[in-house]
């Protein structure tokens, strides 16, 4: 299949299959406004793995594959421990257009604040200063994110750090210099 053709509609035809020869979908973690997000297991290497899976009526449309695969791009270039790792991105044989990213065990930013209110200074600051560094080096190589939110702030434990963020969904980033409007 080429960009653009998608697979036929159905009910989640992913789960248990085999995406690009190499990623076993295990079950569905959500669904958002472009597709789905599926825990995986690359087959060969025997590692759990996120794919985002856009959803086949919208891989019909050029222009929204080429957002799709942005964010990966966008993602994948910053190479920041805060930013969520890219591993893989495509279009497997069957016309699924996806994006293979790191497996996070935790919560999003939303979800603790929502469980617990307002959290103290002190615990904010090292959450707001690994943010920081991440969007300086998606700045620094000319990205904006532009969809800053909680839910796209994921906390996780890391290196003996309760809280360590990972910055999610470069979906509608803008790579400046590119878009004559950035």
């Amino acid at each position: 299949m080429t960009v653009g053709e998608s697979p036929p509609l159905g009910t989640d035809p992913l789960i248990s299959q085999l995406v690009a020869d190499r990623y076993r979908v295990i079950r569905k973690l959500g669904e958002g406004g472009m597709g789905s997000v599926y825990l995986a297991e690359h087959v060969v290497i025997e590692k759990k793995l996120v794919l985002k899976v856009l959803a086949p009526e919208l891989a019909r449309r050029e222009d929204l594959v080429a957002r799709f695969l942005q964010e990966a791009r966008s993602a994948s270039r910053i190479c920041h421990e805060n930013v969520i790792d890219i591993s893989d991105f495509g279009q497997s044989a069957e016309g699924y257009v996806y994006i293979a990213m790191e497996y996070l065990e935790g919560k999003d930013l939303g979800e603790v604040v929502r469980a617990e209110g307002a959290l103290a200074w002190s615990r904010v600051r090292d959450i707001v200063m690994q943010i920081c560094r991440a969007l300086r080096a998606a700045h620094d190589k000319g990205i904006v994110h532009r969809d800053m939110k909680p839910e796209n702030i994921f906390l996780i434990h890391r290196e003996g750090r309760p809280e360590f963020v990972k910055i999610l969904d470069f979906g509608i980033a803008k790579i400046m210099g590119l878009d004559p409007n950035g």
